[in-house]
């Protein structure tokens, strides 16, 4: 059985564009091994490079920053 590759301290991960997200967004958050879960966008930083979220149904506040790899799409509210 293969495991996925962790990025290491050396390893950088493409910087994610989050400017088009505005607080109270719905979005689809889509962490670097794949997994995905619905969120609502709290705070975000002036420059839109660090994002607190919400998970949708846990409610669990997650940090976010533009170099983790996570993507976040919009979506309707689920």
């Amino acid at each position: 059985m293969k495991r996925a590759k962790q990025a290491g301290y050396g390893d950088q991960a493409i910087a994610q564009d989050w400017t088009s997200h505005k607080v109270g967004d719905f979005v689809d958050v889509i962490e670097p091994g794949g997994y995905t879960y619905a969120a609502c966008i709290e705070t975000m930083s002036e420059r839109s490079d660090i994002v607190w979220i919400r998970a949708w149904g846990f409610g669990t506040r997650h940090l976010l920053h533009e170099l983790d790899g996570t993507q976040l799409r919009r979506r309707e509210k689920p």
